[in-house]
């Protein structure tokens, strides 16, 4: 999907302060806004049948309509891709904006002005790194006029053009050339050398002078997610070391967190049906010259966890590009390393190793796309790399080895998200390992307490996700809890209790506000999930359903209190109170 350079972009670069927005706003916001006008304004919606308005999902390629979007709940939901949730959410998938520029962008639609209330950064220091990125802006045109006019660019040029680069591709990514000299740079901009220090474009002296960093340069502008120049990196062109430098850590620029070529890949692609990772400046350019326009790089660093929560909120593959050797394989292994805990259902990652003596540069100039893309085609699964490397470091074929095989790959499967694909992989690795998939699972039994089960994760009991279902799909429904829930004891409870506090707060609340409220908690996946139920029960059977399961909540909790007082009579006995209380339970059960 592709990251425009539009409106909510413009708008979120020139703010000078960091800034939270009250969360009564954002109810508001969410009560004025009609999600069916929001996702029909950008793709066509049809009437299907009831409620819900139908079209073909926006987020995958499919044939037939799969995407529905509710108008009671303000909830859209896809049952091919799972792409899920309220106007905010479709905003920052569909437009690819980020969740203060999709408040912007709703607001300005409906009218409405966003109030703001200051955080920790000050609007100096917001407005000093504002500065930091024009005059960052202002040294990428320097660089590029220097491409074309300084007397030793013809050499960077014939450069450029003898590695195939053309001059569009070089005018998309900016490239320009650092001359030789010391000077330069701090020539230009010499009223703004302490700002150019701390942006990484200069070094100090220690007789207290300063000298350009990047010198007799090809020089590629790093972008950041709205297109703002960051930082740099400077190829030398002759001999000489280091190969590439890159611009240090500034308060702009984190090298664990940004990626080469990503900015120009999600302008290049309205979906990002993959991303592959390489290596290097060239590396990405290259393949963008041969319409690969789905590169990225990392700068100068190993793949971090950052780098692959980034990648993964714009593509659901993503392949990694090594040299063939081992170095080129050890490194593989600590991005597999990094990516485990990230692979959540949904998602694939695999590996693509290249020929000897040859890296993505040269190899697509050699063979052209088509073939490029078939090595792509073979590259190996996150799964096939990971039994393989494993296997290559014992010897499964004797009873001990085994054992470490199964211990090394366990260790390290616990990494993973619990689900499908990590089943899979337990399932694959008892089948390579020859023993049951069952012992795989099998922990020492405690002599104390039983092991206790996350509330959240566990699957709360029917009743109560019945109550949960019903409730998060029609908020209103809390409006007929006329008396406060007695306490039960069940996984889930806790966050029922807020469900239904919150829906009595806000009665006109639909399933999209009631969500909003649970963003990026894992409660919020939960009720998200529940949003998604097909619950087969008449509309107007709800209410009567719903009542039904509050009842058996509170017989449950009447049970559970009977329980307790038989279990602390058998053990301790009970006081006067407790006995009567006893007796008071079960005639009322009778």
């Amino acid at each position: 999907m592709a990251l425009s350079a539009g409106e909510g972009w413009v708008r979120a670069s020139k703010r000078f302060m960091a800034e939270q927005i009250p969360r009564e706003f954002i109810d508001q916001l969410l009560n004025r806004i009609d999600i069916v006008d929001l996702i029909d304004s950008r793709i066509t919606l049809r009437k299907k049948t009831g409620s819900n308005f139908f079209a073909c999902c926006p987020f995958h390629n499919e044939k037939s309509p799969s995407f529905s979007v509710s108008q009671p709940k303000q909830f859209y939901y896809c049952f091919g891709c799972g792409a899920h949730g309220n106007a905010i959410d479709f905003l920052m998938q569909y437009d690819r904006l980020h969740f203060p520029e999709a408040i912007e962008a709703l607001a300005k639609q409906i009218g409405m002005e966003v109030p703001r209330q200051l955080t920790t950064r000050s609007p100096e220091k917001a407005a000093a790194q504002q500065s930091l990125y024009e005059l960052l802006d202002q040294v990428t045109k320097f660089y590029q006029n220097q491409l074309r006019q300084h007397t030793q660019a013809q050499r960077v040029v014939d450069y450029l053009k003898n590695r195939g680069v053309s001059g569009t591709i070089a005018k998309d990514f900016g490239i320009g050339f650092a001359p030789p000299g010391w000077d330069h740079v701090l020539q230009a901009f010499e009223k703004n050398k302490l700002q150019l220090l701390e942006a990484g474009m200069l070094i100090k002296k220690e007789d207290g002078g300063f000298y350009d960093r990047f010198r007799d340069r090809i020089m590629f502008p790093i972008h950041d997610r709205r297109g703002r120049i960051i930082g740099f990196g400077g190829r030398i062109i002759d001999q000489g070391e280091p190969k590439y430098l890159n611009s240090p850590e500034t308060p702009i620029f984190q090298k664990g967190h940004e990626l080469y070529g990503l900015y120009q890949a999600l302008q290049a692609n309205r979906q990002l049906q993959r991303i592959i990772v390489v290596e290097g400046y060239m590396d990405v350019i290259a393949l963008f010259q041969h319409e690969i326009s789905y590169a990225v790089a990392t700068l100068g660093t190993a793949t971090s966890a950052n780098h692959l929560e980034r990648l993964f909120r714009h593509t659901s593959e993503i392949i990694f590009c090594f040299d063939g050797d081992q170095a080129g394989k050890t490194a593989a292994w600590r991005a597999l390393q990094v990516t485990l805990p990230l692979m959540h259902d949904g998602v694939q990652v695999r590996f693509m190793f290249l020929p000897d003596g040859e890296d993505p540069d040269s190899l697509v100039r050699k063979e052209g796309k088509e073939k490029f893309e078939e090595h792509m085609q073979h590259a190996l699964t996150i799964a096939d790399f990971f039994f393989h490397t494993l296997a290559a470091q014992t010897d499964i074929k004797s009873t001990d080895g085994r054992a470490r095989y199964v211990k090394l790959a366990t260790d390290l499967l616990k990494q993973l998200p619990a689900g499908i694909f990590q089943q899979m992989m337990m399932e694959e690795l008892a089948k390579r390992a020859r023993i049951d998939v069952s012992q795989l699972h099998a922990k020492p039994a405690t002599q104390n307490s039983p092991a206790k089960r996350s509330p959240l994760k566990a699957r709360p009991p029917s009743v109560l996700r019945m109550v949960m279902t019903l409730l998060v799909q029609q908020p209103a429904l809390a409006q007929l809890i006329t008396e406060p829930l007695p306490k039960v004891e069940m996984a889930g409870f806790e966050l029922l209790s807020q469900v239904i506090e919150k829906a009595k707060q806000f009665p006109d609340i639909t399933t999209g506000g009631l969500l909003e409220h649970w963003r990026d908690q894992e409660e919020g996946k939960q009720l998200a999930r529940l949003a998604q139920v097909e619950h087969m029960i008449p509309e107007k059977g709800i209410e009567h359903e719903f009542l039904g399961a509050i009842q058996n909540l509170h017989k449950t909790a009447q049970e559970q209190l009977i329980e307790g007082l038989l279990s602390k009579a058998a053990q301790i006995g009970l006081s006067s109170d407790e006995k009567q209380e006893l007796s008071g339970l079960i005639s009322s059960k009778k």
